[in-house]
């Protein structure tokens, strides 16, 4: 699957134009009082002016697997990159996944991360910039039943489990695009910051498919496994 356009919601959308266009340096392509839109790679991110907002979510940029050690020079010379209980500030290839993962935080608190899928064939021979985020690769969903909710979208959406299924962590989708399922509450990498809900709106391709999902149908009522 490909994220074409994520929606979220933010209290302050100043300190949000402040961080995505000017920390990041990614492309603003609507900025309203209601409304800011920026571009990361071939993904549309928006963020809607919701002053009560105190959630956050989990959002993943794919970025080319040969920089992911100059992606964390770059993001540390701009923001603080979150590290784990171990002092870890990043998350290198193992044998489940091979990816190098570094995280940080919006000033909405949303957990970000930069994400280096060596599987992928991306590799750029340019520095490291904002040119070198190349989608949203990943959004963390927040149910109540991870095994229902994946059921569910596998009905509705014809997204699959990717690389195993658990009742605390699934993510579905590919290796271009996919939703990480978790419970109410589960810790988030690598922080073990609790998972919440938060509203969102995704459109994404699958195929020729067009197809958007929004958090007021998660999760769906629950009903009994055939």
């Amino acid at each position: 699957m490909h994220i074409e356009h994520l929606t979220l919601h933010a209290c302050d959308l100043s300190a949000q134009r402040t961080f995505y266009a000017g920390t990041l340096g990614l492309v603003v392509l609507e900025d309203t009082p209601e409304r800011l839109t920026v571009r990361a790679g071939t993904t549309l991110l928006t963020f809607a002016a919701d002053p009560t907002h105190d959630a956050f979510s989990h959002v993943a940029f794919d970025i080319p697997r040969n920089r992911a050690d100059e992606a964390k020079r770059w993001l540390e010379s701009r923001v603080p990159v979150l590290r784990d209980s171990t002092g870890r500030d990043r998350v290198l290839p193992s044998d489940r996944w091979n990816t190098t993962n570094v995280y940080f935080d919006d000033p909405a608190g949303n957990l970000l991360e930069f994400i280096a899928r060596h599987d992928l064939p991306n590799d750029h021979t340019e520095p490291f910039g904002p040119e070198s985020v190349l989608h949203v690769s990943e959004l963390g969903l927040v149910v109540p039943d991870v095994t229902l909710a994946v059921h569910d979208l596998g009905e509705r959406f014809g997204l699959r489990p990717f690389n195993g299924q658990s009742p605390t962590f699934t993510a579905i989708g590919e290796h271009d695009g996919m939703l990480i399922v978790v419970p109410h509450g589960r810790g988030w990498i690598p922080v073990a910051r609790p998972a919440l809900p938060a509203p969102f709106e995704l459109a994404f391709r699958t195929g020729t498919q067009h197809q958007v999902l929004r958090s007021e149908v998660l999760p769906r009522p629950l009903r009994s496994l055939p």
